[in-house]
């Protein structure tokens, strides 16, 4: 990723201009004789800006100035340390808003011609998709056609970026939601529109708060020096991206997703896909155990719990299908420890062949990249180059899928494969047992 420097005239005449300015911000101030309107004391900030007093407490109604056409816009609305920042003219008009630390901002600031890269369409015209009533999930979308796997669906940039210590940095909910509605009230219309589609949902309105934790991407802005780190001192932000909203929940998907350097979220078919078939991706991770993908599918997303096949099997959650289903997951996880433990005495070819049909059984397409990466690693441990070489390249393709073609693990995959024999996997355990 290219990071632009800022000038050392501009950080300099910043630096001389600051005092200058709140000097003279404190003199308007005194001699401002109109008091804050009420119910503005709870901490909030508060500006005037063109003579113009700006409230976050009346954050809903309609912002009394609007953000320039052009560039970044320094909000001055703020809740304690978190503010917004907007560009209207991000992604060709699309735009996009920030509620974070001023010095992330200053991160987003300087990589916005990087940002731009994201190439914000469908890849198929018309889109082999239709919108559609899913049974217990509300809008989704189902194929209009075969998809075969591999095929990209779509590329969309954010147009909202939260930083994730907003929520426990500011403790009251009415806090948040008076900042993430004014952000988003800042968004050009259009880009507007298409965000509050995502409010609507079988269990009703969702706030701008829920739509994130029910859609937890999440980008990191980078490193920050601080000296001493803690839960809220990181880089790490939500971001949402309504386009894909309509992609519903499914622990076993057939869709996977990622973010690519430009902050674009790819979205990719991870098996073959049949006409009114419905696609999907997961939301919560489909490793964790089953009881635990309910709770937070439930907590996040509304009903019941999960309403996928995989959390409804035939039977029930009682039956044997879901006794097998969790048998196997379980299995999955103990393997995964071994393969992934350099010293262990367990791992032969039969445990490493069984790892992978575990996955395939399971359903587990969005995941098979790490799958094909740990047996094609621990073949090659064991000495036998023609599996290591298999699996190393099914991973590559698994990675494309799953990651893109520039994500770390697809090259190092490929380096491995181009070379099995001369990679530093091979043999390496034998050499250890002195073999």
């Amino acid at each position: 990723m290219t990071w632009g420097r800022l000038s050392v005239a501009r950080v300099l005449l910043l630096g001389l201009l600051a005092p200058l300015a709140a000097a003279d911000g404190d003199a308007k101030s005194k001699v401002k004789a109109d008091p804050p309107p009420a119910g503005s004391g709870d901490g909030l900030a508060y500006e005037s800006i063109q003579k113009v007093d700006i409230y976050t407490d009346n954050a809903t109604a309609p912002a009394p100035q609007s953000p320039p056409v052009e560039g970044w816009w320094e909000s001055k609305i703020c809740q304690d340390e978190y503010c917004i920042y907007t560009n209207r003219r991000m992604f060709n008009g699309r735009g996009l808003v920030a509620v974070t630390k001023f010095e992330e901002f200053q991160k987003l600031e300087r990589i916005d011609d990087h940002l731009n890269r994201g190439e914000n369409k469908y890849f198929e015209d018309p889109v082999p998709f239709v919108e559609t009533e899913v049974l217990n999930k509300g809008l989704g979308i189902t194929a209009n056609k075969t998809i075969r796997r591999g095929k990209v669906l779509m590329s969309w940039s954010p147009v909202l970026i939260v930083h994730k210590a907003l929520f426990n940095q500011v403790p009251k909910k009415a806090d948040r939601t008076r900042l993430l509605e004014t952000a988003i009230s800042f968004l050009p219309p259009a880009t507007r529109a298409k965000f509050d589609k995502q409010r609507v949902t079988r269990a009703g309105p969702r706030s701008i708060e829920q739509i994130l934790l029910a859609h937890p991407y999440e980008v990191d802005m980078g490193f920050n020096n601080y000296r001493q780190a803690d839960e809220n001192n990181h880089s790490k932000h939500y971001v949402n991206y309504p386009e894909a909203a309509v992609l519903q929940h499914d622990c076993r998907p057939n869709v996977a997703t990622h973010i690519d350097q430009s902050f674009a979220l790819r979205a990719t078919v991870a098996r073959r896909v049949q006409p009114g078939e419905e696609l999907t991706v997961a939301y919560v991770d489909p490793l964790l155990p089953r009881s635990e993908r309910v709770a937070w599918v439930k907590r996040h997303r509304g009903g019941d719990g999960c309403p996928c096949s995989t959390c409804n099997p035939p039977g029930g959650e009682k039956g044997e299908a879901a006794k097998k289903a969790d048998e196997r997951l379980t299995e999955i996880m103990a393997m995964r420890a071994e393969l992934r433990n350099h010293d262990s005495t367990k791992v032969d070819i039969q445990m490493i062949e069984r790892f992978v049909k575990l996955y395939e059984e399971e359903r587990l397409h969005v995941k098979l990249a790490d799958a094909y990466e740990l047996a094609a690693l621990n073949a090659n441990y064991l000495g036998d180059d023609r599996r290591a070489k298999k699996y190393a390249d099914l991973a590559v393709q698994a990675g494309i899928v799953e990651g893109g073609t520039q994500s770390n693990d697809v090259i190092a995959m490929r380096i491995m494969a181009s070379d099995v024999k001369g990679h530093y996997s091979y043999r390496y355990t034998l050499k250890r047992r002195g073999q």
